[in-house]
């Protein structure tokens, strides 16, 4: 088969390795068998699906449909995850359909070198997250504490004068919080880097400091958590939330855009 079938079209989930196994499961729309296409010395995941979900009206109604859209996102996450359990594998994001095969071939010979060499880079690795909250108010209480007990800061012995000073202190500590926050920032990313093979800051999203993702290599991921225990214990004092998650499939790092 060249092309898809009069009313399908290819949906495809990523690539992997040569010679990659397709798991035994249904689609994103639960009717039709993943499969594989191998080309360029890609082998892409695929299976079919009906292009009227997916394009023109209809298509543009059912992506704005959370009934609609949520359980087909979760079989194509699920797709990658049974995937991740074989070997590397580039994903891509929901909705990405070519009209046949002799597209999709086109699009592996133009990818296959960059392809190729990210599934080589994120051989025997996971992607894993790590964000934080900083509650700044307590960070500030605690530094003047500090400030206070090393003698950096000091008060008066006057009541009036003392509080006037202490909220002197207080907006000193705020205004200079950016850069004290840069700075511990700086050293959290220093202590992690040596267990990653690859990092990507990310967009800072609601009221998060910190959004990184990290490549890690299977055998470093227990010593990246236990990295992440001593920065709690170390930073919860002033404030830190920290919050781990994964793995996840590789999207930080498998940028590369397919038409």
């Amino acid at each position: 088969m060249i092309e898809a079938p009069t009313g399908l079209a290819i949906y495809l989930y990523g690539f992997t390795l040569p010679d990659s196994v397709a798991p035994p499961i249904l689609g994103v729309d639960d009717e039709h068998l993943i499969s594989t296409h191998q080309c360029a010395g890609l082998t892409a995941i695929i299976s079919s699906v009906a292009l009227a979900d997916f394009t023109g009206e209809i298509g543009e109604d059912n992506v704005q449909n959370i009934a609609w859209l949520t359980p087909r996102a979760c079989r194509h996450a699920l797709v990658i995850d049974k995937l991740m359990e074989h070997g590397p594998v580039y994903p891509l994001s929901f909705g990405t359909l070519f009209s046949g095969l002799s597209a999709l071939e086109q699009e592996m010979n133009q990818r296959s070198i960059d392809v190729l060499a990210v599934l080589q880079h994120i051989t025997g690795c996971q992607e894993w997250a790590l964000e934080a909250t900083l509650d700044r108010k307590q960070a500030v209480d605690v530094l003047l504490t500090e400030g206070l007990q090393s003698g950096r800061f000091s008060l008066p012995e006057a009541a009036g004068r003392r509080h006037l000073e202490e909220q002197k202190l207080r907006r000193q500590l705020t205004a200079e919080m950016n850069n004290w926050l840069t700075n511990c920032l700086t050293s959290l990313h220093k202590d992690l880097q040596p267990l990653t093979r690859d990092f990507r800051s990310r967009r800072l999203l609601d009221d998060k400091v910190l959004q990184w993702a990290f490549l890690l290599p299977v055998l470093q991921i227990p010593a990246f958590q236990q990295q992440v225990s001593v920065m709690t214990n170390r930073y919860e004092v002033y404030g830190f939330h920290f919050r781990v998650t994964g793995p996840w499939a590789a999207y930080s790092f498998c940028q590369l855009a397919v038409a």
